[in-house]
């Protein structure tokens, strides 16, 4: 554990945005986000005479992913510091494997004999970000278990007394 935490050190960090994309960004996906909101309101409280059940539990689903989103663009806005990124290990491996839910519904969808070699290249960008979001998330999750250790050994240097 130490080899890989002594690897890390070596490493370089992670670039961040200059706050002048950031709020820009925060603003203009925030303005996205906010109408995306409106229509799951609209898909939870509206009237639907197929499906309602259904219909309200995707509106639920989309509002509460707009609500996430709008929570990130806040953080964006602010230039609020997390220690692990805008998105936590966790997120980026449940975003990762929502990447490949894609390919997977292509195949029983029957989406790649309609479009053959595009549907294929489209697969292949998919399964390569999911690659890329786990392999960020392990390098969060390292880099958290460094400064975990770090802070540990600068805590029990100030309550050891000295001789």
């Amino acid at each position: 554990m130490m080899d890989e935490l002594s690897n890390l050190e070596g490493q370089e960090k992670e670039r961040e945005l200059p706050r002048w994309v950031q709020a820009p960004a925060g603003i203009v996906l925030g303005l996205f986000t906010l109408l995306c909101g409106y229509g799951s309101l609209v898909l939870l409280f509206g009237v639907h005479e197929q499906r309602p059940v259904f219909a309200s539990l995707v509106g639920f689903v989309l509002l509460v992913g707009c609500l996430w989103v709008l929570e990130k663009c806040f953080r964006l806005l602010t230039g609020r510091k997390v220690q692990g990124g805008l998105l936590s290990p966790r997120a980026l491996r449940g975003v990762s494997f929502y990447l490949l839910i894609v390919p997977i519904a292509g195949v029983f969808t029957g989406y790649y004999r309609k479009m053959g070699l595009v549907a294929v290249f489209q697969a292949l960008m998919f399964v390569l970000s999911f690659m890329g979001l786990q392999k960020l998330a392990r390098r969060r999750e390292a880099e958290g278990i460094l400064h975990e250790v770090a802070g540990q050994d600068i805590h029990s240097r100030e309550t050891k007394p000295e001789r």
